[in-house]
């Protein structure tokens, strides 16, 4: 069965049929990842007014180009409002501190 697969994607196309190039699919496949991925997070993001329209244009029309400048973009804005790392509880206390069970329950096993 495995062979048979091989042998049909290994034999020659049609007369007349045109071939795609494996990089043309290889690059329509990533352009649809990034196309999604970058919704995704425009989605998430409250953008301000004159930026909303065109953000949506640029990640739509610009292949693969236009998300990574969005990614990179947000990347940047995001560092810039949140400029230090908040610890969770875990980070700040000492493991004998940091109690994850419910009442009663022993720190140390």
């Amino acid at each position: 069965m495995f062979l048979e697969a091989l042998t049909v994607l290994a034999d020659p196309a049609p007369a007349g049929s045109v071939v795609i190039p494996w990089w043309l699919r290889f690059g329509v496949l990533v352009y649809g990842a990034l196309l999604v991925a970058a919704f995704m997070i425009y989605a998430q993001t409250k953008h301000q007014r004159p930026w909303n329209v065109l953000w949506v244009l640029i990640i739509a029309f610009v292949p693969i180009l236009g998300a990574i400048c969005y990614f990179v973009v947000q990347t940047i804005t995001y560092r810039k409002q949140n400029s230090e790392p908040v610890k969770g509880r875990a980070e700040t206390m000492a493991p004998e501190e940091y109690d994850t069970g419910g009442a009663g329950s022993s720190p140390l096993r």
